[in-house]
């Protein structure tokens, strides 16, 4: 039993680490430094783990960066190489990222299998590699779930670059459930959703209600076009959800992301959202 529950823990611990904004690693495409949200050195778990094994122990390990380093990366001649990791931390005294490299000797004995010459050419890497620039536009504090003005994903194929989608991504302002932290958003909220309460009997002593939309899809203009409502507390009569998408879909202008080639309703989906039925 006690096993059972320092797995648990461990378990518990291991999912609320990895539950924060990752900084990501560092890449130079024709001389540009540029942001690669993701770890490709993780691709293959035998290498990431010889590599964190060859780490200092005492590396600086902060919450935006829980392995303790930053690998510098390379795009030439459409192949993608690793050219050094960093054991890096932010110095709030000098205000300023300082660090040191891991010596080149121990680097090549690590990825000796793939070096070429002098060059350390990734060609365990296969798959999409996203890279990005600019301001962020979207942050969600997980991994390297955010999204910036400027992003590209490279098709990587066993370290070399077969293809590539540029993308500027932006957001079309309007109303998104994140604004309901605000004042006088529930009077707000009333405006887009002004429920017929006298049709839902059940509802009589209740003071407020939750509800949750999914599948929500907008187009650039600010409109729902559709989208699934559940009430998520109290019970109620069906009837209610329906009324509370047709309700949204007749209102605008949503806020709008354009993410990567698509039109997203970010501030709408996946919130659960609570309704004031009654002040008093």
């Amino acid at each position: 039993m006690k096993r059972l529950l320092l797995y648990a823990q461990l378990m518990l611990l291991a999912l609320t680490a990895y539950a924060t904004g990752q900084e990501g690693d560092v890449i130079y495409i024709n001389g540009e430094r540029l942001k690669l949200l993701g770890r490709p050195v993780c691709r293959d778990s035998t290498l990431y783990h010889t590599l964190k094994d060859a780490l200092p122990s005492n590396r600086p390990i902060v919450s935006s960066n829980w392995d303790g380093f930053t690998a510098y990366w390379s795009i030439y001649n459409d192949k993608l190489y690793l050219d050094s990791v960093r054991c890096e931390a932010y110095d709030p005294k000098i205000k300023a990222v300082v660090g040191e490299s891991i010596p080149s000797k121990t680097l090549y004995r690590i990825f000796k299998r793939y070096s070429t010459g002098n060059r350390i050419v990734a060609s365990w890497v296969s798959g999409k590699i996203r890279v990005a620039k600019g301001k962020v536009i979207y942050y969600q504090h997980f991994e390297f779930e955010r999204n910036y003005e400027e992003e590209t994903i490279l098709d990587i194929d066993q370290g070399k670059v077969r293809g590539k989608k540029e993308y500027h991504n932006f957001v079309n302002d309007g109303f998104a459930f994140d604004k309901l932290e605000q004042n006088g958003a529930q009077e707000m909220l009333r405006k887009i959703l002004p429920l017929h309460i006298e049709h839902y009997p059940e509802l009589t002593n209740v003071k407020r209600l939750t509800f949750r939309v999914k599948r929500a899809r907008v187009d650039k203009m600010g409109n729902l076009l559709e989208c699934d409502v559940k009430v998520v507390k109290p019970d109620a009569n069906p009837q209610l959800a329906t009324e509370i998408a047709e309700a949204l879909k007749a209102y605008h202008p949503w806020k709008v992301y354009y993410i990567n080639g698509e039109y997203r309703a970010l501030g709408i989906e996946g919130w659960t959202i609570p309704y004031i039925l009654h002040d008093k």
